[in-house]
């Protein structure tokens, strides 16, 4: 469950919470100068889009870097043993 929260759900969500918290300090900055609030934002969107291929890089690689075992062992699938199931694994030659 956490390999598909930090995989999918963090590189969609973050680069949107970057965008609400911009709208928030642009709205803020205009409120404390006088200034009428912006209807629409002009929203750095190069660096939104940016920042999800980066975070989406990040997960991919930390994915496939953090699992699996050395080439050439036998898998040995799950099973039951003695009444418990034991999980399916790499054996090294």
């Amino acid at each position: 469950m956490l390999r598909v929260i930090v995989s999918v759900v963090v590189p969609l969500v973050l680069p949107t919470i970057f965008y609400f918290t911009y709208a928030w300090y642009v709205a803020r900055r205009a409120r404390m100068a006088g200034q009428e609030e912006p209807k629409e934002i002009d929203a750095p969107w190069s660096w939104l889009v940016g920042a999800g291929v980066v975070l989406a890089a990040i997960s991919f690689g930390a994915n496939f870097m953090g699992h699996g075992d050395a080439p050439g062992g036998v898998y040995v699938p799950p099973h039951v043993e003695d009444g418990k199931i034991v999980p399916g694994h790499v054996v090294p030659k």
